[in-house]
């Protein structure tokens, strides 16, 4: 621990503020996910170059999203409620 902390110094920093780190990224994800919900219907252009673009970046747009919810998920499951269930 004292390796990783003289390391990477700001980490002490993200654990003293978890909480509202946890809140703040939570509120982004569903701003983010709102935003995706509103646009996924959205016509690609005319243009099949930018057609074919649109459509391979609305596919790594919902991995990338999926991602980011399993990490947050995975997160808040080892921070909050390991401790809940385990001890």
């Amino acid at each position: 621990m004292a390796g990783l902390t003289s390391a990477i110094p700001g980490i002490m920093w993200l654990s003293a503020h978890k909480n509202t780190l946890f809140v703040l990224s939570g509120v982004l994800m569903v701003f983010s996910t709102a935003l995706w919900w509103q646009q996924r219907g959205a016509p690609c252009p005319l243009d099949p170059i930018k057609a074919a673009a649109c459509s391979r970046l609305r596919r790594i747009n919902i991995w990338l999203l999926s991602g980011a919810w399993l990490a947050y998920v995975c997160g808040l499951f080892f921070a909050y409620l390991w401790v809940i269930i385990f001890y």
